[in-house]
């Protein structure tokens, strides 16, 4: 019996350790509803996030709580998006201190991007998405990618992967792009070549337990992941490392494709060889909220409150933050 305990204790996720961060380089990046997390991440806590990278998402509550926006005018009829109303809610939400005031957005970095062949999300409504970080960031600031011959996927530039124009799990495609190093370039400035062969950082799986339980929420799944390079691992290095944190998107989770997402779509390539910790949380499929593609919340499953600092989801990600930076009182 002890020895059974014992074993799984040792193959039990840890949780997340503090690491030698700079709190000033923390930037997000997400795909499809991630790509809406990422988005909604980054407005709430625009003072903490410096960079937004979205592929295939929506503008900032577009969905307005409603999963028939989300389904309707948020993936196919991005004109019918009401973005001065959107506007004029974000301001309210600033005004009323649950969200950041938004011209912390002014100084942040943008990349959007769309496949041209992607059957789920029109380009009208990533226009929409355009449109709206276009009233903040400058115009140096913020890229627009639209792919030719890309599907609903992310785009990577190794061979081995579905073809560029699928639209299915895991949603890795090889489209000679490495969309991971592109949007990292974007958010971070000139990066260093890509690891030559497998990167050498540590990829670790922490529990996401005590985050779901402190916040409330029941979508995220018991682990996630965390990659670490070698230079980034011990605090009192005098190393200051970068903090990305990525948004999978519907049915790309761990509980749909275990880590093929994590370890296939470039993210830890570029990170190991530029001081970049990345941080992969998971969410999944959920009844009761309905949830059945294990999608992140971003019509408002959770709660009418999922877009701002006090969302469920957001707050159990900017704890994990914390966490990470030794910020505990900071954590919302």
């Amino acid at each position: 019996m002890l020895v059974a305990t014992l074993a799984r204790a040792a193959d039990a996720p840890s949780k997340l350790p503090a690491l030698p961060l700079d709190a000033r380089a923390v930037t997000v990046s997400g795909v499809s509803s991630g790509g809406a997390m990422a988005v909604q991440f980054h407005v709430a806590d625009s003072a903490l996030v410096q960079g937004v990278a979205a592929l295939a998402a929506p503008p900032y509550r577009c969905a307005e709580g409603s999963v028939a926006n989300g389904l309707g005018r948020c993936m196919k009829d991005g004109a019918a998006i009401p973005l001065d109303a959107l506007r004029e809610q974000a301001v309210k939400l600033a005004d009323a201190g649950v969200i950041d005031p938004l011209d912390g957005l002014r100084d942040a970095r943008v990349w959007l991007y769309r496949g041209a062949a992607d059957p789920v999300v029109h380009a009208s409504v990533v226009d929409a998405l355009e449109h709206f970080y276009g009233r903040y960031v400058d115009a140096p600031a913020l890229r627009r990618i639209e792919r030719d011959g890309a599907g609903h996927n992310f785009p990577v530039a190794t061979v081995g992967a579905s073809n560029c124009d699928a639209s299915e799990p895991p949603y890795i495609a090889s489209c000679g792009y490495d969309a991971a190093r592109a949007l990292l370039e974007h958010l971070y400035g000139s990066l260093a070549p890509n690891a030559a062969s497998a990167a050498e950082g540590e990829l670790r799986e922490f529990d996401q337990r005590p985050y779901a339980q402190a916040s409330g929420s029941v979508a995220f799944d018991d682990r996630g992941w965390l990659y670490v390079p070698t230079s980034c691992a011990e605090a009192g290095t005098g190393t200051k490392c970068r903090l990305h944190v990525v948004f999978h998107g519907c049915r790309q989770g761990a509980s749909f494709v275990d880590d093929k997402f994590v370890r296939g779509a470039g993210y830890l390539d570029v990170a190991d060889t530029n001081q970049i910790v990345v941080l992969f949380p998971q969410v999944k499929p959920t009844t009761s909220p309905l949830n059945p593609l294990g999608c992140w919340d971003w019509w408002g499953y959770e709660g009418a409150d999922y877009a701002t600092q006090s969302g469920r989801q957001v707050r159990a990600v900017r704890a994990m933050i914390a966490d990470l930076m030794q910020t505990h009182g900071k954590a919302r």
